[in-house]
Parts: structure tokens; sequence; C-alpha cells
């Protein structure tokens, strides 16, 4: 790597592991999003462990130089849905798994259908951002830093509209009324997550909509013009988009390559896998930029002839050094990127997605062992 090339800070996706009781760490997060200023034993337990997974991928990818998401520990589906479900079905205190059936899912479309929801009293506060926000002061002391940088993952309304449909046991298909509504869901959880103080600042702010392209929904090789569907979706992203100050990146996270008509919509940084590619051209006609998906995620790096039960016993008895992506693969792959679009259009680079599903014996460890060897073939 030339010294010609600017500094690319490391960007991570939110999914992490959680070393904690994840029923009382729901809990917590649920209490706080209800009230931001409550005081518990539960919301403090939430506050330790979700500020104690963030500083640890900060450390690992270096606070300095990288700007880290909110550790997304719950699920992306159930925790943009879980409070539109407990106001309308009105169980405050029931656990997740009771709480988002099929009968309440089905319950919960049906009143949307029928525009009997408001959104008035659903919380917008995101519980994760609100951590940080209480803990910035400490966690920036720790971290050796002034202001801490952070990225929020916000669920797109497409994602939660497909995912209200999966629940309810209905087909899944595009429905402008699920759209318009979940497009107001998000806009206030947007809002509620650009949270600006003296050690706490946010530079990106995804949504993440990765059904789009594999459920008919367009791709690379589709002309999706006249669709009137993803034309009336281009324009629920850009009301959201639209609560993005210019200053923050305002992130779009695909697990498909993105078509042009697509550069329409007002993102302006793509978050893709490993693999999926942009139209150079297209990135300078519409002045948007490619965070450089490095890290792969979907596990250890094994070989074509290992014995895969002797590897797992060796990764859970902590000998697993062999098993992790070589840095050499990891600057594979973002010089590809980086010959593609030019060091001017990927100002980050970072996982392809998150690493929440590495919650096996010594994962955690294995997923910040593969965000510091990111951090050391990063150009600075």
């Amino acid at each position: 790597m030339t010294s010609s090339i600017p500094r690319i800070r490391a960007l991570d996706i939110g999914s992490f592991p959680l070393d904690a009781d994840m029923s009382k760490y729901v809990e917590g997060a649920w209490m706080i999003e209800s009230d931001p200023k409550t005081e518990h034993e539960v919301v403090s337990y939430f506050i330790a462990h979700h500020n104690e997974a963030f500083r640890l991928k900060a450390e690992a990818m270096g606070p300095d130089v990288s700007v880290t998401s909110f550790a997304q520990c719950r699920g992306m589906i159930t925790q943009y849905l879980e409070p539109l479900f407990r106001e309308i079905v009105g169980e405050k205190g029931v656990e997740s798994k009771k709480l988002v059936t099929k009968s309440n899912a089905q319950r919960v479309a049906a009143e949307i259908a029928m525009g009997q929801v408001s959104l008035d009293n659903v919380p917008s506060k995101v519980a994760e951002v609100v951590a940080l926000e209480r803990g910035a002061e400490k966690l920036s002391q720790t971290l050796g830093v002034e202001t801490i940088s952070y990225k929020a993952c916000i669920t797109g309304p497409l994602e939660l509209a497909l995912n209200l449909q999966r629940l309810a046991g209905f087909p899944r298909g595009y429905d402008e009324k699920l759209m318009e509504f979940f497009t107001d869901l998000v806009e206030k959880y947007v809002r509620g997550a650009l949270v600006s103080s003296k050690h706490l600042r946010p530079e990106v702010i995804t949504m993440d909509d990765p059904s789009f392209g594999l459920e008919g929904l367009g791709d690379f090789f589709t002309d999706t013009r006249s669709d009137e569907s993803l034309n009336h979706m281009i324009s629920c992203w850009n009301r959201i988009y639209a609560n993005v100050p210019r200053g923050v990146y305002r992130g779009l996270h695909l697990h498909t390559s993105p078509f042009e008509h697509l550069f329409a919509a007002d993102w302006n940084l793509l978050e893709a896998h490993v693999g999926m590619f942009a139209n150079s051209e297209w990135l300078v006609e519409t002045d948007k930029f490619v965070r450089a998906a490095i890290v792969r995620t979907d596990g250890p790096s094994f070989s074509t002839d290992v014995d895969l039960k002797a590897a797992w016993d060796d990764i859970k008895n902590g000998n697993f050094a062999n098993y992790l992506q070589k840095p050499a693969e990891m600057k594979r792959h973002l010089d590809e990127t980086l010959q593609l679009y030019g060091s001017d259009r990927v100002p980050f680079a970072g996982p392809e997605c998150g690493l929440g599903p590495w919650d096996w014996r010594n994962g955690i460890e294995m997923a910040l062992s593969n965000l510091r060897a990111m951090r050391s073939i990063l150009p600075t």
C-alpha cells in the first residue's frame, strides 16, 4: 500500500455476540426505550454490557481511526418490531418469544391495514444509543479520545414490512401501505439515533434492507425504472434519509450489488458483501461512496480438507488462530476495491456483515482478532 493512498477508516456492522444474560439485557433495553431517563438494575445491566461490547470493538479497530457501530446484540427485526407489538398488543412485560407470535403479528398487520395504529406512543429512542449517551464521558476516557465517532444501524422499512408478513404467516411481497407505515416508524428511530454531545458524534447512519434484490424486487441486471413498487420504495427511503444531517454519511446495507436506478435514492455510502460491487461511473455521477468489504463474516476459515469436528474442538478449546481469516486476504479484497473505485471513493473498510452469529465459545475473541487484523492492513 503506497503512502499516497488517503487514510481509510475502519467501519463495522453493528451485530455482535453478547456475553451476558440475553433476557435481562433485553428487559433493560425495553425499560430504557420506554423512559430514557429511568434508573433500574436491569437498565444499568443493559448499559454496562452494551458499552463493554462497544468498547471491545472500538479498541480492536482503533477508536482514533475508526467509526464504531453501536453493538446490535438484539435481533435486527425484533429490536424494532417489539416496541410496536407492545404498544398494539398492550402486553408490556411479556417476553419476546411470547409477544412476537403469529397471532399477534396478524393483529398488528390487520390494524396497520385498517389505519388504526398511531405511532405517537411507540418509543423513538434506540436503547443502544441511549446507553452510549449515558456512558459517553467514561467511554471516551477509557478509549483515550475526546469524542467517540459512532454509527447507528436502523433496520429498513422493506425488511420490517416483509418480516411482519413472515411472522404473520402471509406471503412476502411489496405492500405500499406497510411500507408507508414502516417508513414513518423508521423515521422516528433515525431521528432518535442521532445524538451529538461533547463526547459523542454520529458519523454514519445506515439503513439495513438486505432483502432488497433477494425477493424478486430487482437486481443488478434488471431495468427497473418503470417498476412502480421500486419507485415507491425509493421515495420511502428518501423520506428517511431526509432526516439525516448532511455531515453524516447516509449508509445503505445490501446483500446484493445495486442496479443503476437504485442510485436515484439519497444514500451516499454503500455497504455490501465481499464480491458485491457497484458501477464506478454511477458512483462518480451521483457522488456516492463505498465501504470496502474486506472481512468475511460467514464463519471460521476452514480448508477444504479439514476435519470439521476436530477444527471446532480446537476453536472451543481456544486454539483458533489457524481458523482466522488471513490479513493477506483482507488486503487483497481492499486492493481490489481500491482498484475498482479509486481511493477517493473508499473512505471506509470493514466486515461485510455483522458478527453476531459468532456466539460460539471463543467466538467473541475470534471476531475481535479479525477486527485487529483488519486494522493492521488499513492505510493510515
